[in-house]
């Protein structure tokens, strides 16, 4: 959704501006700088100004002091000509970029702040509209996130990570927050720089357990050799996971739907023997092998980390330029640092913007939604007095307008 009038747009650009010009330092410069090419969307266009390269970091700061844009890109890529036609640029390599959106994962908090809603008579729908179907209102899209979509994009970096470090032995990595429902993680390595597509999509299929075989992980029924809970790699993951599973078997609604009450009531009975040692013999018995498939593609689909796969194996991908502000929410793409990931909180530690001015807006529709230390709505065309950071991510969203 775009700003709701020229008026909204011009306020935010302003606050855009002054947070590059007073708050925009000690911020993360990708290396070999003057190799990337970079690129900005600007305030009212929807055409992305690209093909850019600086000499310095103090070049491409006065371009955002100058031009306070919405969005700001940089490549993923080394050209030896960053700044010329994308055939002409000279390819030298590529960091191996990860991308971590709630849009690809499936969280039950969804429904409650993704939606279309009709500022007439307030209907909502799941399905993309211009007009309500009940009134023939104009509609608008709401689109948010929460603690709880985002806590679930945490835990999947957190696997990548552990695929990165343990299974790969990549430590060369930076991790930021996308400014809005997810987190990137750009994998330096020198090793990985000259990766060309086919690699890049083994690593992807990889930590995605794309076609993980049972019988090559030696889970057959009639194998002697099956994984245990200390093994390195997918071994290790899929026992831990059935583990889990089997423990848990009372709890996870996803077992119910794939097992019958019989086999459920049968892998209960068995849960405090899996405790200290997989008891793969126990799942080969009596004609369990269907039963045994399904345990292992839930922890599978567990360990897996869940990416933009399109990401990854794009190597002249354009990525946000991490410590900018996003646009969608005037939050800022912050890196952070592997020790302080498990505590932080995008939607307290993002917010760059201050609180004053105090701005006073028309809030056409608003779910609850928590920012810095506040939680702030549900609104239904009200006017609220609100801090500018909680005004900005409304009128970003295009659900609320200066009063």
């Amino acid at each position: 959704m775009s700003f709701r009038t020229v008026t909204d747009a011009q306020l935010v650009q302003q606050l855009f501006r002054i947070f590059y010009e007073r708050d925009y330092v000690d911020v993360f410069q990708p290396f070999s700088f003057e190799r990337r090419e970079f690129g900005y969307m600007p305030f009212g266009q929807r055409v992305m100004v690209r093909h850019l390269s600086f000499k310095s970091f103090d070049e491409l700061r006065k371009t955002l002091v100058r031009e306070a844009p919405l969005h700001v890109y940089r490549s993923a890529a080394l050209y030896q000509y960053p700044q010329a036609p994308m055939e002409e640029k000279g390819w030298l390599g590529a960091e191996l970029i990860f991308d971590i959106d709630a849009d690809h994962l499936e969280t039950g908090c969804k429904p409650g702040h993704d939606y279309y809603v009709c500022l007439s008579c307030g209907q909502r729908t799941g399905e993309k509209t211009q007009r309500c179907g009940v009134c023939g209102g104009e509609t608008v899209e709401v689109k948010m996130v929460c603690d709880t979509c985002l806590e679930k994009t945490k835990q999947e970096l957190l696997k990548l990570i552990d695929f990165m470090e343990n299974d790969f032995g990549l430590s060369s990595f930076t991790v930021s927050f996308s400014g809005n429902r997810g987190y990137h993680l750009a994998v330096e390595a020198k090793e990985v720089l000259e990766l060309g597509r086919d690699a890049r999509q083994e690593i992807v299929d990889y930590v995605t357990g794309s076609h993980i075989s049972i019988g090559f992980h030696g889970l057959p029924p009639s194998s002697t050799y099956a994984p245990d809970y200390s093994d390195p790699g997918w071994r290790g993951r899929v026992a831990r996971g059935v583990r889990r599973i089997v423990l848990e078997a009372g709890g996870d609604e996803r077992l119910g739907r794939l097992l019958g009450p019989r086999q459920l009531e049968e892998l209960r009975s068995m849960s405090s023997l899996w405790r200290d040692r997989p008891r793969w013999e126990l799942l080969k018995q009596g004609g369990r092998s269907q039963q045994l498939e399904k345990l292992v593609s839930l922890s599978v689909d567990d360990a897996a980390s869940h990416i933009d796969t399109v990401v990854t194996t794009d190597v002249h991908r354009l990525l946000r330029l991490a410590d900018t502000l996003n646009g969608k929410t005037g939050l800022r793409a912050m890196v952070v640092s592997r020790d302080m990931l498990e505590e932080f909180n995008p939607l307290r530690d993002a917010v760059a913007l201050p609180e004053e001015p105090t701005l006073t807006v028309k809030v056409f529709h608003s779910p609850r939604y928590m920012l810095g230390e506040n939680v702030y709505g549900p609104w239904e065309n009200q006017a609220q007095k609100l801090p500018a950071y909680a005004a900005v991510y409304l009128l970003c969203k295009g659900l609320a307008t200066l009063a």
